[in-house]
């Protein structure tokens, strides 16, 4: 036998029932049933089928299925799903860093920045909370190991990036995803009532009535069904289900995401009337390296153009303010490509020195230097790529999709944070503060104590919470501006729609459909770098349940972050 059909055999015994597990059991003839013939053996091959009972199912081992898994208390038991290998998540590729709130007086312009990027469509309450979550998240992250980037005195080091008012970005070298993926697994893999299995991909939801209102009759979720890559079928029951499988990447030829992540969850809740939102909201990331080889592109940190690099055309000139929000930026690369009939633009690193280029950007200068590009000698060739999807399913406030049991977070969500466009760095922190609160919720629905206490409240207090009101305010007045000014959308925007659409309904493990790469978006005019940068002055409160800025920053013998 295979190993990974010894761990499918493995994994067939169901541990001792809790609580949580118990329930699940009642309820398996009945979504049995329920799925019919979606439980039957379909794949050729396919010779066994495996049951296994936990009190949590997540599906994916990126940052927000790793760091749920790392809130929940140890009495549960909790069984992991990895499509390919562990590694093969998107949070292990992002180079630039995560966001965090800076100080006190950097919730509004944080706030504003987010708003701005994202075209003021963003849910005011996600944007509000993922900012005052920053600061402890942060600070969990240290203390569990996670190495970021400080100065000689000790404290973080903030880099910057477009659209950002101030540096407020943590980073590690430029492989910062990569640092708080491998930690966190790491922490997970310590964990006795943690199980992950790789090689083993979602087929479908397991579905049963819920009888917690019997008057009202809802369907609610159960667990899943998979298999692994010998053909072996497992339908895992449990308690409460997490989606965190990423995004759509996988479906376009361009794309900086792995292949693998072909829109699984959204597939899944189209067929289940599950509550999808904004389907067409895909970003293209301005810069990844330009190559003729197929798979997956290569990214170029936005962070290398908040640190002095910019971009050129074929002359050598500066055609736009590099600092601009993604979609912007994006879309004055596909201008200028089509002006100068070309498959690329420039990126030259001349305004940086060498020691920031082959340390802060180490990666990137050796990938480079493997492609046959000395960055610290010659500008490089760049590309729009499909980066980021920030539709995905609707959930609220804690991570909860429409039907019972079933959370989402991550790439795989949409919460509402980033509207139309993500701001730079948010996605990891984004992931990170709604894993943390699906984790929560999932608590006290099964009625145990979270290892980790929530410190920051449900709601804005002080300054910040007139920062909000303002700030909501204003998002409302823009998007209704924007209505009845029935702003026309791009013929890019109207053909990622459909393509989205078409990817996020017929996604399946083995015909993954194949998307085309979207086209530039219509921008306004730039200005030159620096000019007319937002920044507010306004003066914002943390509460006391928040860490201060000197906790933040305060040094100890054992690197750890201190909260108050």
């Amino acid at each position: 036998m295979s190993e990974k059909n010894e761990l499918a055999g493995e994994m067939g015994a169901a541990p001792a029932e809790t609580m949580a597990s118990a329930a699940a059991h009642t309820h398996i003839d009945e979504a049995c049933e329920l799925a019919g013939d979606r439980l039957q053996p379909e794949r050729k091959g396919t010779a066994e089928a495996h049951d296994i009972t936990c009190d949590v199912v997540i599906i994916g081992c990126g940052v927000a299925g790793l760091y749920c898994a790392l809130n929940l208390p140890s009495t549960l038991s909790v069984v992991m799903l990895a499509k390919t290998t562990v590694d093969e998540c998107d949070s292990m590729l992002a180079q630039g860093g995560i966001c965090v709130q800076h100080d006190d007086a950097d919730y509004a312009p944080f706030f504003e920045d987010t708003l701005r990027a994202g075209h003021y469509e963003n849910r005011c309450e996600s944007v509000d909370l993922m900012i005052r979550a920053s600061r402890s998240i942060i600070s969990d992250l240290v203390k569990r190991g996670v190495n970021f980037e400080r100065n000689q005195a000790g404290n973080l080091r903030y880099t910057r990036e477009g659209a950002h008012s101030r540096p407020r970005i943590c980073f590690h070298s430029d492989i910062t995803g990569d640092e708080i993926t491998s930690t966190l697994l790491a922490r997970v893999r310590e964990l006795p009532n943690v199980r992950i299995l790789e090689h083993t991909c979602m087929d479908e939801i397991l579905v049963a009535q819920d009888d917690v209102k019997p008057h009202q009759p809802q369907t609610r979720c159960r667990g899943v069904v998979a298999h692994t890559a010998d053909g072996v079928q497992l339908r895992i029951f449990a308690g409460q289900t997490l989606w965190a499988c990423g995004g759509i990447g996988g479906t376009y030829p361009r794309s900086t995401n792995f292949p693998s992540l072909t829109g699984d969850a959204c597939a899944i809740a189209a067929r289940h009337g599950i509550a999808l939102e904004h389907m067409d909201y895909v970003q293209i990331h301005p810069t990844s390296l330009y190559s003729t080889r197929p798979g997956r592109a290569f990214l170029i940190s936005e962070s290398c153009r908040g640190e002095g690099a910019v971009l050129l055309d074929a002359n050598g000139n500066r055609f736009t303010d590099e600092l601009q929000p993604r979609d912007v930026v994006s879309a004055a690369i596909y201008r200028q490509m089509a002006a100068e009939g070309s498959e690329f633009v420039r990126l030259s690193f001349a305004n940086m020195p060498k020691d920031e280029i082959t340390g802060h950007f180490g990666n990137i200068y050796k990938r480079c230097l493997e492609e046959g590009f000395d960055i610290t000698r010659e500008p490089i060739p760049v590309v729009p790529a499909q980066h980021y999807f920030m539709g995905g399913v609707r959930v609220d406030r804690n991570s909860a999709t429409d039907m019972p049991g079933l959370y989402a977070a991550g790439e795989t969500s949409c919460n509402g944070v980033h509207g139309k466009n993500r701001l730079a760095s948010n996605s990891l922190l984004e992931s990170l503060v709604f894993a943390q609160r699906a984790a929560w919720d999932m608590c006290r629905k099964l009625g145990v104590e979270a290892p980790v206490a929530q410190t920051y409240p449900e709601q804005p207090c002080g300054a910040d919470a007139q920062a909000y009101e303002r700030l909501c305010a204003e998002a409302e007045r823009k998007t209704h501006e924007s209505a009845t000014q029935g702003e026309p959308q791009t013929a890019a925007q109207t053909a990622a729609h459909t393509r989205s659409q078409t990817c996020a309904q017929n996604a399946v493990h083995d015909r993954p459909q194949t998307c085309t790469q979207n086209a530039g978006q219509s921008a306004t005019p730039t200005e030159p770098r620096n000019a007319g940068r937002p920044g507010s002055q306004t003066e914002a409160q943390t509460c006391p349940q928040n860490p201060s800025p000197s906790d933040i920053d305060r040094t100890v013998s054992s690197k750890e972050v201190v909260c108050a």
